[in-house]
């Protein structure tokens, strides 16, 4: 959801617009009754309460997405619910008000026009308005599970002027091309190769760089104008980041790499291809015995030659456990 605000010193046209028979559809009147033209007067009369205040018009359009559309095209007690959120913690309380909701585009929206002088005939702060209207706006998106959409994202080019155009385009490079560069003239390059050419403020003074500026199709932008995101500070430390993340990343391949060719040897040596003529030779010899045929320990063939040996061995604990004969008592000769 997207609050837009403006502000004027007469109620009539914008009660007229707002109330155009063939796409609005009135949803509540507080304070005010009648034809648009009645109710526009009402406002006017309560507004002399306070001189003061220049412009007593207070409008607010909440915008939904498209997404939202199956939610709130037949559900106007929803709508309205949203509105009196809105208009409560935007301090929009104790004064004439209208909303209405319009039929005539494809995402649902709705119309908040308000009286800035109350009942009282105080003023109805406007302070921080534009601020306090977007944390709003992402409270309440947050609340009814809206869909929120980042409004750059999702801009209608063709309906734009060619500032705001070339506006919108510097910020889709610098969306798209940022998070793919390491360093200012890999970005410069990039950014050029869209027509879009990058320069730096410097002090005249200090000749410290101050500031970043883009220009495209006859038209220059700050970075900050373009999106807060886009400043110099803040590119130079994403861009600074990107280079970290690189050589980080590097530096892993290169360990892996080196982790699969140790593996490999490893693998290599435990299938026999590094065994060596010298070591065949030791088997070789061990393999034989005198008379030509394989050795009786058995330890390379796994031959019966391993029976003789245990009986060898069988025999020579036997003679170790035969007991000495008793000598005779006596003299012999």
């Amino acid at each position: 959801m997207i609050g837009k605000q403006t502000k004027g010193t007469s109620f009539g046209g914008c009660v007229r617009y707002v109330l155009k028979e063939e796409k609005s559809k009135l949803l509540e009147a507080v304070g005010v009754e009648g034809t648009p033209e009645q109710m526009a007067e009402q406002f006017e009369l309560q507004a002399l309460l306070n001189d003061k205040v220049k412009n007593i018009v207070g409008h607010t359009s909440l915008n939904f997405s498209p997404e939202d559309s199956a939610r709130l095209k037949s559900d106007d007690a929803l709508m309205l619910n949203i509105a009196h959120d809105y208009m409560k913690l935007m301090g929009i309380e104790n004064t004439q008000y209208i909303i209405a909701r319009h039929i005539d585009r494809e995402h649902p929206h709705c119309h908040i026009v308000f009286n800035r002088v109350n009942n009282d005939g105080k003023t109805i702060s406007d302070k921080n308005d534009f601020r306090r209207n977007e944390k709003v706006c992402k409270m309440l998106t947050a609340k009814y599970r809206l869909y929120f959409a980042n409004g750059k994202d999702h801009i209608k080019e063709e309906r734009l002027c060619p500032y705001d155009k070339a506006k919108h385009e510097i910020y889709k490079a610098l969306k798209e091309e940022l998070p793919k560069t390491h360093s200012w003239d890999d970005l410069k390059e990039a950014l050029a190769d869209r027509d879009i050419d990058m320069k730096f403020k410097v002090s005249r003074t200090t000749r410290e760089i101050q500031g970043i500026k883009f220009e495209h199709n006859g038209f220059s932008f700050s970075g900050s104008k373009i999106s807060r995101e886009f400043s110099y500070l803040n590119i130079d430390n994403r861009l600074e980041e990107n280079a970290c993340a690189s050589l980080l990343k590097s530096a892993k391949q290169e360990s892996q790499q080196q982790k699969e060719e140790v593996q490999q040897s490893i693998s290599h040596s435990d299938n026999g291809i590094g065994f060596t003529h010298k070591d065949e030779e030791v088997q070789q010899n061990v393999s034989h015995s005198d008379n030509g045929s394989s050795i009786g320990l058995g330890l390379l063939n796994g031959s019966s030659s391993y029976d003789a040996t245990a009986a060898e061995e069988a025999e020579f604990n036997r003679l170790m456990k035969k007991k000495k004969a008793k000598r005779k008592r006596g003299f012999h000769l």
